[in-house]
């Protein structure tokens, strides 16, 4: 089941969040403030859509806030010597995002760009777009109420 299942947040999805209060990426923050989901995410994602935000979506800064605030969890970024713990796993900017929610235990990494990803399967770790997760969580719904 995908209670308490532990999402790390990328950037571009907390920022599609903040901008839009009807898409999936929106819905998946609901549900980690409801305490459904566990949001997680590293400080180098804050500092990236704060400033991405501030120049292209400044009025959606004080969404943004309230999201991070209620709803995530913000970690350490993840040091050099972790980083050299999982070569090849993502485009050598992104690969500490990758690393950061693997130090998390995160269930998902949501990502708009998942082709900058690819994690070895032991990590355990999926990365998906924020539609495809919503998509399996109302698929696991369905079946529990089918049952």
């Amino acid at each position: 089941m995908l209670k308490h299942a532990a999402i790390f947040f990328d950037a571009d999805a907390l920022i599609a969040g903040a901008a839009s209060r009807s898409g999936a990426s929106f819905v998946l923050l609901q549900l980690c403030e409801l305490g459904l989901l566990q949001g997680l995410t590293c400080t180098q994602v804050i500092s990236e859509c704060r400033k991405n935000l501030q120049l292209k979506l400044p009025q959606a800064v004080p969404v943004f806030e309230t999201l991070v605030e209620r709803g995530l969890t913000v970690h350490r970024n993840p040091t050099g010597k972790e980083l050299e713990d999982y070569p090849n796993m993502a485009d050598p900017k992104d690969l500490p995002i990758l690393v950061a929610a693997i130090l998390q235990n995160a269930d998902y990494l949501v990502t708009f760009n998942t082709r900058h990803f690819f994690p070895d399967p032991a990590t355990g770790l999926t990365v998906c777009k924020p539609g495809e997760l919503l998509q399996t969580i109302r698929q696991m719904l369905n079946r529990l109420t089918d049952e």
